[in-house]
């Protein structure tokens, strides 16, 4: 289970790294690899038929995260948190 800190309308993260708003997708996915044995079982959706027009999915289904990214620009759009059994969060 995470236990991340959540910053309202900006992030969620912990110590070692964090997802923010406005970030690239490129970074986040290095994020993911470099955190592999903590962020376990992430699923990439996305439209096949028209990758342009939807939004590029990261659903980290083992913490119940989903990280939706603009399709065009390809930064982070939306964090959301869709299992709070899944993960502990903190707001300070």
């Amino acid at each position: 289970m995470l236990d991340l800190e959540v910053v309202p309308e900006r992030s969620l993260g912990n110590e070692q790294w964090e997802f923010t708003l406005g970030m690239p997708l490129a970074q986040t996915v290095a994020i993911l690899q470099k955190h592999c044995r903590v962020i376990k079982n992430v699923q990439v959706l996305y439209s096949e038929q028209s990758p342009l027009s939807h939004d590029l999915i990261l659903n980290l289904t083992q913490d119940g995260i989903k990280l939706l990214f603009d399709a065009f620009n390809q930064r982070l759009k939306v964090i959301e948190v869709y299992d709070l059994t899944k993960v502990k969060l903190k707001y300070w």
